[in-house]
């Protein structure tokens, strides 16, 4: 019962303390860190605009431009820089991005439209309320809003911004001047970005800072209120102290048996002895977690190196020792990757084992698997720098890379020549006297939309070759 009464009592005096404080507190830091944050955005949003206009700028032939205005024909630059106006709106988060010429102050039709930039949800679902070059823009733009076009009808090329209240909401304008080759002022190029989003975003945030505010303020009064001195401070000081002991252990790396927490003589009969019980209880449930952790971590660690090796076994072929096909798939997503980052120079070359089907069938399985391993062996040997993978029965790829991939020429030579030597051993079994056609293609960015490509015109050319062997042997 006593407790009761403490833990009411202490609720009670620090409502009455801390209530006044902290809500002044917190309404402060959320409001100022609602100023912040909307200035912040909306000057990286301007900065972003302003890029973005400057960037355009650059791109513009602008006496080309000033001669579409005048006739009313679209040309090839117009239209390469609708397209790049398109791109630019499409991947940066602008609400508007157009050219325009101020006609006068006051509407209807104060304003020519010259080009604007649309989004393909535009172009596909807004069809309709697309704007053109030479469209007038009727009442669309009062007095003021005009006014603030017109003075940028000069020949100062920076960057500048106003704000303009629209139904579309809020809007600031990050504009500047287009100059033709005789210094004249032909239009104005403008960026909009919609400022309804940040105003919201800033309300959230400031909101968001408001409760973070007013829950670190509870604690902090706390802290400096001295009436709560005896109460709390001291018996809080006993609590780090024993804490501290067991940080100081934690730090040295001591063994979890070791992290026990030593009790401490705290009998306030309020919240700070509850917590003191608490850490305790804490202290106690962390260490055993800690314990059960650790023994959970080396289980793990023993599983990760049975997977590790499971995988390496996954990927190699049995019989030959060398990658198989599940590593061919994987190389050649690899390879199609590269080929997004422009890294394009490989080749694939193809080597197909020929009468491995005789050899089974004469002289058993078993000899034929000779007949693989023995090509395998020469092909890995050849191609030292290059990895070789078996995909087939009888068919073997090779991922053509670095001096490999220069010397290719010379190297299949070399692999025929191997194989022409092995024919005229008398000596040798057809097992061991194997006999294969190769072909190899390298990356052509004319001809290949892929690695798979690649494969193919190898895979074809190996096929030639094969063909050429037979016709040589009839």
């Amino acid at each position: 019962m006593n407790n009761k009464k403490m833990k009411t009592s202490l609720q009670k005096s620090l409502i009455r303390i801390s209530i006044i404080i902290v809500i002044f507190i917190s309404i402060s830091v959320g409001t100022l860190c609602f100023d912040i944050y909307r200035r912040d955005m909306i000057n990286r949003y301007q900065n972003y605009a302003g890029d973005a206009i400057n960037f355009l700028s650059r791109c513009i032939d602008v006496d080309d431009l000033e001669e579409c205005m005048r006739t009313g024909v679209k040309s090839d630059k117009y239209n390469e820089l609708q397209t790049l106006a398109n791109d630019v709106k499409e991947t940066h988060d602008l609400f508007f991005i157009y050219i325009i010429e101020p006609l006068r102050a006051d509407p209807p039709d104060n304003m020519m439209d010259v080009l604007a930039a649309y989004t393909l949800y535009e172009k596909t679902y807004e069809a309709d309320e697309l704007t053109d070059l030479g469209n007038y823009t009727g009442d669309a733009y009062p007095r003021d809003v005009a006014l603030e076009y017109l003075k940028r009808m000069d020949t100062d090329t920076t960057v500048t911004y106003f704000r303009n209240d629209t139904d579309f909401g809020k809007i600031y304008t990050a504009i500047r001047p287009l100059i033709n080759s005789k210094g004249e002022p032909v239009a104005v190029i403008c960026g909009d970005i919609l400022i309804d989003d940040i105003y919201k975003a800033a309300y959230t945030y400031a909101l968001a800072t408001f409760i973070v505010a007013l829950i670190a303020g509870l604690l902090l009064v706390l802290a400096l209120n001295r009436w709560y001195n005896k109460r709390i401070v001291k018996p809080i000081r006993n609590l780090e102290n024993a804490t501290g002991k067991i940080e100081d252990k934690c730090r040295k790396r001591a063994p979890v048996s070791e992290l026990v927490m030593d009790e401490i003589d705290i009998h306030t009969h309020d919240e700070i002895e509850s917590l003191s019980g608490s850490i305790f209880s804490m202290v106690e449930d962390i260490r055993n977690y800690a314990s059960d952790l650790i023994n959970k971590d080396k289980k793990i660690s023993d599983m990760q190196d049975k997977n590790s090796q499971l995988e390496a076994l996954a990927n190699r072929d049995s019989l030959t020792g060398i990658r198989n096909k599940t590593a061919y798939d994987n190389e050649i997503k690899s390879l199609e990757w590269n080929l997004k980052l422009e890294k394009t120079e490989f080749g694939i070359g193809v080597v197909d084992l020929n009468y491995l089907k005789i050899i089974n069938d004469t002289y058993g399985h078993e000899k034929g698997n000779e007949a693989i391993k023995n090509i395998c062996h020469i092909v890995c040997v050849i191609f030292a720098h290059s990895p070789v993978f078996r995909v087939g029965g009888d068919e073997f790829v090779i991922i053509l890379k670095g001096q490999d991939l220069e010397n290719i020429d010379s190297l299949i030579d070399k692999f025929n020549q191997e194989l022409s030597d092995l024919a005229n051993n008398k000596g040798l079994s057809p097992w061991e006297a194997v006999s294969a056609a190769i072909g190899y293609a390298t990356y052509d960015s004319d001809k290949d939309a892929g690695a798979i490509n690649v494969f193919k015109r190898a895979d074809n050319n190996m096929y030639e070759n094969k063909k050429r062997m037979h016709a040589e042997r009839t």
